[in-house]
């Protein structure tokens, strides 16, 4: 549109017209914009209007001039009042959407709105409005989206069947659902309910899901036609089908997941049955072999050799029970998630002290110091505390140089303590860090005295008591091991 002709206003106040010999021209070109216009005053009541505008409000063109438009069109004209009044601030306001009815007769349609402030020697003299008419292209696109959404509900249940119901009711099936329950075609389930198809026990679970509309996976049991039991997965959701909504719902045969689960849930049970077995018949003699040898380290008059032996058959019976404690341990944790505890009361250093003082005896030639700090109390299982301090010391032994000393600095703080196990002997490659807690490592340049889980099974302890274990390069030089611990547990 020619904004100078738009513009144009004739001598009188409040009075919005076109020169006599532009006339026949503007209306024709603004009837030929394929959008409804009006011209409108100051007072935004309509001079002119189009015969495109005239159609949508089923009114006559000049049934429009001079009347205010919450009049002419008193649904839209609320929506229209801020638009209208950024165009009489100066402002050009261009395809905004408004909804609502102009025509009685017609309903309620989509538009878009385009407004212009009009001049006449500089001063505002009125507002040029535009109208389009959207409705069609808004309801084509919504069945477009109703499709489209149809559709990718189909693609993203890539499933081994799918099938429609409305109330329990089948509407539609495709040939794999029908095959998967032992079914000639999907014609023989349609107007059948679902509870035809589930198994007794987990109808009332069916009936469930359909009252809260849930759409989250669910597992169920299905009878088929020849009367199996077949174990699905099961998703629903509601789509738009022919005109009204439906449940579509995708399936999952899970029978070979469920034989592979029970397989292995019967090998583990075998397992743990056969390892509590080993345990029951080797800890006894294991305790009783490394009570004597205690007994025969305290005795006096013992010559050197004599001496030796009873220490390597000591640090013997330790290696087995450790292997055999790992191995227990790694099976708790793989079959029950975690290590269980049995929290108390305990101080930190008083529980590491026992620790360094054995380590000693069987260490005489190391340097082990012990520091504490700060407030040492909480609540953990003491047993599983010792273990975590052994199991960190043994590897810092076997791994460090046997030249070197090693610290243990027990750390209170706010919120609970720090247990660092250290020595400037000990070196970790970079690359070889991220794999220190996994289980069955072995460590590298020693003999290890377990079965290569004693970090794992360390790391295992700190967790279960709400805590982390970290391995860290020091600033004066080697590497040290640190375990945080909360002073309440999970479960206080």
């Amino acid at each position: 549109m020619s904004q100078s002709l738009l513009h144009r206003y004739s001598e009188g106040p409040s009075t919005l017209a076109a020169p006599e010999e532009a006339r026949p021209f503007l209306g024709a070109l603004l009837s030929a914009a394929g959008c409804g216009v009006a011209l409108l005053d100051r007072e935004l009541r309509p001079v002119w209007v189009n015969a495109t505008l005239a159609a949508l409000s089923g009114l006559e063109p000049r049934a429009h001039v001079g009347r205010p438009l919450a009049e002419l069109w008193p649904q839209v004209a609320q929506a229209l009042s801020p638009l209208l009044a950024r165009a009489l601030s100066g402002e050009d306001v261009t395809d905004a959407p408004v909804r609502g009815v102009l025509a009685p007769a017609a309903g309620e349609r989509h538009l878009r709105v385009g407004l212009s402030p009009a001049l006449q020697g500089g001063a505002l003299a009125g507002v040029a409005l535009w109208v389009r008419d959207e409705t069609e292209r808004f309801l084509e696109e919504q069945r477009l989206r109703a499709r489209e959404s149809h559709m990718r509900s189909l693609a993203d249940v890539a499933c081994d069947g799918h099938f429609l119901h409305d109330n329990g009711i089948v509407m539609d099936a495709n040939r794999a659902m029908s095959q998967l329950l032992g079914y000639a075609s999907p014609s023989e389930m349609i107007g059948r309910h679902l509870a035809d198809y589930v198994a007794p026990e987990f109808r009332s679970q069916v009936g469930l899901v359909l009252s809260r509309g849930l759409e989250a996976p669910y597992e169920v049991v299905v009878l088929r036609r020849d009367g199996q039991r077949l174990p699905l997965e099961v998703l629903g959701r509601y789509v738009t089908w022919e005109g009204r909504q439906v449940r579509l719902v995708a399936v999952w045969d899970i029978s070979s997941r469920k034989a592979a689960e029970e397989l292995s849930a019967n090998t583990e049970q075998f397992r743990h049955q056969m390892l509590g077995a080993v345990d029951a018949e080797l800890r006894a003699p294991l305790q009783s072999l490394r009570e004597g040898t205690r007994s025969l380290q305290r005795l006096d008059g013992l010559e050197e050799p004599q001496r030796t032996l009873v220490s390597q058959v000591a640090r013997s019976a330790r290696r087995m029970e450790r292997m055999l404690q790992e191995l227990m341990d790694f099976t708790r944790t793989r079959l029950a998630g975690g290590l269980a505890l049995r929290p108390e009361p305990a101080v930190l250093d008083a529980v590491v002290a026992r620790v360094v003082e054995e380590r000693r005896r069987e260490h005489p030639e190391r340097t082990l110091h012990l520091e504490a700090e700060g407030d040492l109390r909480g609540h953990w299982d003491t047993h599983r505390l010792a273990q975590l301090a052994d199991n960190l010391l043994s590897s810092v032994l076997h791994q460090g140089a046997e030249d070197s000393p090693v610290t243990l600095r027990a750390v209170g703080a706010v919120g609970g303590v720090t247990l660092c196990v250290r020595s400037p002997g000990l070196t970790v490659a970079a690359e070889e860090r991220s794999s220190l807690f996994e289980p069955f490592r072995r460590e590298r340049g020693a003999t290890p005295e377990g079965l290569g889980l004693g970090l794992y099974i360390a790391r295992q302890i700190a967790v279960a008591h709400g805590g982390k274990l970290a391995v860290e390069s020091c600033s004066e030089g080697g590497m040290s091991f640190t375990a945080w611990l909360p002073r309440e547990g999970p479960g206080h």
